[in-house]
């Protein structure tokens, strides 16, 4: 893999002609790794068709590949989950003796609407603790004919190709944005590259890495003796990338000094190197990205607004990479696959036993809920984490500082969920083993039977039948955390959740005033667990509150 962040080798042209949204569903993980990535369309719903998902359909396929196959799982059921569409939505419904399913991390038993907003991002579905699809839509009547090396099948990354494909031919300037890791040098080379001027390397730049006293000459050049060693002429970014495209990366964080100069050069398409007399004539196509808020820093006056109309010419948007869901498990998997190959480690995903199938399986659901602040870039560095924890191991493991990062975050997502109406037919799923990504769900013995059927639903309590004293007990025995005491009571987390806020006499850590916590805090010293005694809050609760107030 080169330095591109997210590359698919195949062209795949790909043609509709309904004017409605289609509708798809991409497998995010499935114990044989070259299904990941697979889509299947499910086209005819809007004109009344139901579509079926199960072990035998539909028939997914792979950009790059003639084959199409069904999951063919032998842990997910013949007996298909449909799918219809209803009123601008789409109705899920489960096979009463078909495979178990949660939708978006909630267990579903009855049917359950989905929404069109909720498609755009992609819908998550889990099917019997074995494979993870994702539900999603798309923009029928105008997909690329050009995969431009960049990996998926969201309507994100679609929309980012059909930009390069308007816009690679025209000789104007192209403004990237998106936030940090996004990918953003990737989109400027595809630009190139589909450009007339491919046939130059193009000339990456980081303008916020370069010294401010140096901007100017690095940019656009130096003449011999212009300044304290100037030796010789040296020609600027803009001469080198002449015939070629030029980008220029964190434009954001330009200097004024080099705003002006570069607002120049748009407009005459012209260079004057430090210390020279003469404008040098330059052909070059500018393409800049940045993850700065322009609009905010024209407000502040660091940034000019003539150049920022002479930049975008054309803007492209990248989506974070959270809301590019069914990409997710693609990129994952071959960011894994590429660092496990770099150390000849292939087993860890080629030969999966039930434990390591089942890890794997867990890793990529809390991957899928993750909200990857560092977007593809922390991906990356998680899938080499990743790979090298597990270098020369004996068996397949999370590092467990990974695995803290997902489970955290997704703890405090749970925390501050609502529990869904009742008539959408879904209560939340089981609790897991805390501090462990693997969740022993049942599967069956060796030599035992598979039984396509649905396990039973768990038989939780009421949570009318549990006094106070008992609530409170079971808090202090699981010193507050309420996924623990879910558990612990055999109720469900949205339950609980319910149960804590009808009783005043249970705190959470929003409740906990400066004072009482920065009290707390000097006279523990700092110590979480006796702080956590003291103040009946979860460690993990009072952890992020403390870092919220930046008390100590």
């Amino acid at each position: 893999m080169s330095n591109d962040t997210t590359m698919w080798g195949a062209e795949r042209p790909v043609s509709f002609s309904s004017q409605n949204s289609l509708y798809a569903l991409t497998i995010a993980y499935h114990s044989d790794w070259n299904r990941i990535g697979a889509t299947a369309y499910l086209e005819g719903l809007d004109q009344g068709k139901t579509c079926s998902l199960s072990r035998l359909e539909p028939e997914f396929s792979t950009p790059f590949a003639k084959t199409r196959y069904s999951l063919d799982d032998r842990y997910v059921s013949r007996k298909p989950i449909t799918i219809q569409q209803l009123n601008g939505r789409l109705l899920i419904t489960p096979h009463p003796e078909g495979t178990a399913i949660r939708i978006d991390g909630f267990h579903v038993r009855a049917p359950h609407y989905v929404f069109e907003e909720q498609l755009k991002t992609g819908v998550v579905v889990e099917l019997g603790a074995r494979v993870i699809v994702v539900l999603h839509s798309l923009t029928p009547d105008r997909r690329s004919p050009n995969m431009h090396r960049m990996l998926g099948v969201s309507e994100g990354i679609e929309n980012i190709r059909r930009s390069v494909d308007r816009v690679a031919d025209l000789n104007v300037p192209v403004l990237i944005r998106g936030e940090t890791g996004t990918g953003k040098e990737l989109v400027a080379s595809a630009l190139h590259n589909a450009s007339p001027r491919c046939t130059r390397p193009m000339l990456a730049v980081n303008v916020g890495a370069i010294p401010e006293s140096l901007a100017i000459s690095e940019l656009f050049g130096a003449k011999k003796g212009a300044f304290t060693g100037a030796n010789k002429d040296k020609p600027g970014y803009f001469s080198q990338a002449n015939n070629s495209t030029l980008f220029l990366d964190e434009i954001g964080d330009a200097p004024d000094e080099v705003q002006v100069a570069l607002l120049r050069t748009l407009e005459t398409s012209e260079v004057r190197p430090v210390g020279g007399t003469e404008t040098l004539k330059v052909d070059v196509r500018l393409v800049a990205a940045t993850d700065a808020d322009l609009e905010s820093k024209l407000e502040s006056q660091d940034f000019r607004n003539p150049l920022l109309q002479r930049l975008a010419g054309f803007e492209i948007w990248i989506p974070r990479l959270a809301q590019r869901k069914p990409d997710i498990g693609l990129l994952l998997s071959e960011f894994l696959r590429y660092e496990f190959d770099a150390i000849a480690e292939q087993r860890h995903y080629q030969e999966l036993d039930p434990d390591s199938e089942m890890l794997w399986y867990q890793f990529f659901r809390h991957a899928l809920e993750f909200d990857w602040p560092g977007n593809i870039r922390q991906m990356r560095n998680v899938a080499r984490q990743v790979a090298i924890h597990n270098r020369l191991a004996g068996f397949t493991s999370i590092p467990p500082r990974v695995e803290a990062m997902l489970l955290e975050q997704n703890q405090r997502q749970q925390e501050q969920e609502q529990t869904p109406p009742d008539n959408n037919g879904i209560e939340q799923e089981p609790t897991p083993v805390p501090g462990s990504i693997i969740h022993h769900y049942a599967r069956p013995r060796q030599g035992e039977a598979v039984s396509n059927a649905a396990p039973p639903p768990p038989n939780r309590r009421k949570p009318s039948t549990i006094e106070e004293s008992e609530l409170m007990e079971a808090l202090q025995r699981q010193r507050w955390d309420l996924k623990n005491t879910a558990e612990d009571l055999n109720i469900s987390r949205a339950a609980l959740y319910k149960m804590i806020e009808a009783n005043p006499n249970v705190r959470k850590a929003g409740d906990l005033s400066v004072d009482e916590l920065t009290q707390s805090y000097e006279r523990c010293a700092g110590n979480l667990e006796q702080m956590v005694d003291e103040l009946h809050v979860s460690k993990a609760a009072l952890k992020r509150r403390i870092k919220e107030l930046a008390i100590g």
